[in-house]
């Protein structure tokens, strides 16, 4: 086998042979410097070319280079002697002719001083893109992966669901037919359950030039335990669990104001988790516009427009259903060590309110062609707290399909300020306010099909939180402590978009919140929360099917207290 040589020798035999070839002229003194001078040009054209064809040296360089070496001989070829001349004889010229001029070969003398500096040139450069490019180094890693990022986190929790004593049982719930209802899902309101579950997500994310930006990122869940948990409950007989795609997005920002978001994305609002979950994904289409203003750079408005589908309907555009978004804010840096922060939101949900049919359903080969049962809340996503009604005609004995009683139109309005004077110590407070615009009693009873009386509109719902400690858990020794009060009316927001932690996820309640984390380790840390529901009650009162007199399934008691226990890690 023959030996090859990898591309950093090649590198040094070749800025080695072309030193020597520079240095040359006065190596040898014997040969006669007519000789050496076309020699050495020779030679040092020769190295040059193949140091551009290997790729080592750009042509624009070799020119260069070639260039100075020529004025640079020629100026001290006039100061010392005359050019060195190498006549040729020509061919004899037939008897009568007149005599050829001779020909001349002029070779310009190149300075020892020249020839050196052209050699350390040469070599500096080169040299400084071997190392660019990590010639020769085994663990160099190709230029693509210098592009990706790898992040993802992994958490571990213990959880305990404690419901009081007084709760009326689950069958209250599960015994309504008629409109209106609320939380007719509910199996447990009265025994205490803990479990354990583990959240695993692995993103990957490419920076595809300075503009343009792909993320993937996959965790654990499935696709009918809801849009805002990605947890999964741990004990299936050591079964497998499965990971679904939790995101996938492009991120394009063809100017410094403007970005767009393509895809399966984070939340483009701001927000708090009173309104959309920390764990829920957005599918759609959103815009975002930044205005810098003031010499701070923490000083902007920022505006975002959003599409995202909800729900596709098999029958024509007349069924899907959507979610649209606008929001305006800004943020400012107001003292020294303080920043705040406000977005105000107006969204729209389209077609997702209940429509009861007229017509007992299509059978034979009219089943599947006719929109029927289209405004239904699929029990796949919604979970408690929104007013329901059936859906059935009247005159179905089935079992209720059941769909949302309001239109949801919510304002929603969300402050912060961070206060970081207390370095490393930085303090967050926050609040959001909702109000759902789009309640309408008339509304709901034409598209329900009955008169429902003293059904109250409860749309509004606030939040407060207090955040102290580090901003994040980086390392040993980092906290956090936070605490929040929350008041949540029945249909101030969609229920099934809500987080899982208060009041087991739903609206229609009122609670706090106290919680705790603590660095063990690099990105590793402890967590502690407790959180405390009980339901709200709107006074309005009726015989419940069991026969006692409690009021509405909206304002039952339902009496509910969540301790969380967890380790987390980052990488």
């Amino acid at each position: 086998m023959k030996p090859t040589l990898c591309k950093t020798h090649r590198l040094r035999l070749s800025v080695a042979a072309l030193g020597c070839a520079l240095l040359a002229g006065t190596a040898h003194a014997q040969d006669s410097e007519k000789q050496e001078l076309a020699r050495l040009r020779a030679t040092t054209q020769a190295l040059i070319e193949a140091l551009v064809n290997q790729g080592l040296l750009t042509r624009e360089r070799a020119d260069a280079i070639l260039a100075q070496a020529s004025a640079a001989g020629a100026a001290a070829a006039q100061q010392a002697a005359p050019d060195t001349a190498v006549a040729t004889a020509a061919p004899a010229a037939p008897a009568g002719a007149a005599s050829a001029p001779q020909k001349v070969l002029r070779i310009p003398y190149v300075p020892e001083t020249v020839r050196k500096q052209m050699a350390d040139e040469i070599r500096t450069e080169v040299l400084a893109q071997a190392r660019s490019e990590r010639w020769g180094d085994p663990g160099a890693l190709p230029d693509w992966l210098g592009r990706l990022t790898i992040a993802g986190d992994l958490r571990v929790r213990g959880e305990g669901d404690y419901f009081a004593n007084t709760n009326i049982p689950a069958y209250d719930y599960r015994a309504q037919t008629s409109s209106p209802a609320w939380s007719p899902d509910l199996a447990n309101t009265t025994a205490d359950t803990s479990r354990m579950t583990l959240r695993a997500r692995l993103g990957v994310a490419a920076k595809l030039s300075d503009q343009l930006d792909a993320t993937v990122r996959v965790s654990t869940g499935n696709s009918t335990s809801g849009p805002t948990s990605t947890s999964q409950t741990l004990g299936s007989d050591f079964n497998k669990y499965s990971l679904v795609l939790d995101r996938a997005w492009l991120d394009w920002r063809p100017l410094d104001a403007l970005a767009l978001d393509l895809g399966r994305m984070p939340s483009p609002f701001y927000n708090t988790d009173l309104s959309w979950a920390d764990d829920l994904s957005f599918d759609g289409l959103a815009t975002k516009l930044k205005a810098p203003f003031g010499a701070s750079g923490d000083n902007r408005l920022f505006a975002t427009l959003g599409a995202f589908p909800l729900e596709y309907g098999s029958l024509g555009a007349s069924t899907n259903k959507w979610l649209l978004g606008a929001q305006l804010g800004g943020a400012a840096r107001i003292a020294g060590g303080v920043k705040a922060k406000f977005g105000v939101a107006l969204y729209d949900f389209r077609k997702v309110e209940g429509r009861r049919e007229t017509d007992p359903p299509p059978s034979g080969a009219l089943a599947g062609t006719v929109p029927y049962f289209v405004s239904q809340y699929a029990p796949s996503w919604r979970l408690k707290g929104n007013t329901l009604i059936a859906l059935n005609d009247p005159t179905s004995t089935a079992a209720p399909v059941w769909g949302l009683a309001s239109k949801f139109r919510p304002f929603d309005l969300t402050l912060g300020v961070d206060i970081d004077a207390f370095a490393p110590v930085l303090v967050k407070l926050s609040g959001d306010f909702i109000k759902n615009t789009a309640f309408n009693l008339a509304d709901i009873e034409q598209r329900a099909g009955v008169t429902l009386t003293q059904l109250y509109p409860k749309t509004r719902a606030a939040q407060f939180r207090v955040d102290v400690g580090a901003d994040a858990i980086h390392q040993r020794g980092d906290w956090q402590a936070f605490t929040a009060y929350r008041y949540f009316e029945r249909d101030a927001w969609v229920d099934g978009f809500t987080d899982t932690t208060w009041n087991l996820g739903g609206t229609n309640y009122k609670g706090w919140t106290l919680g705790l984390n603590v660095g063990l380790d690099r990105d590793f840390w402890l967590g502690a929360r407790w959180t405390a529901t009980h339901n709200l009650d709107d006074g309005v009162r009726f015989t419940d099917p069991s026969g006692a007199s409690v009021g509405t399934m909206s304002n039952a008691p339902l009496r509910i207290d969540v301790l969380q226990l967890e380790m987390n890690a980052r990488f």
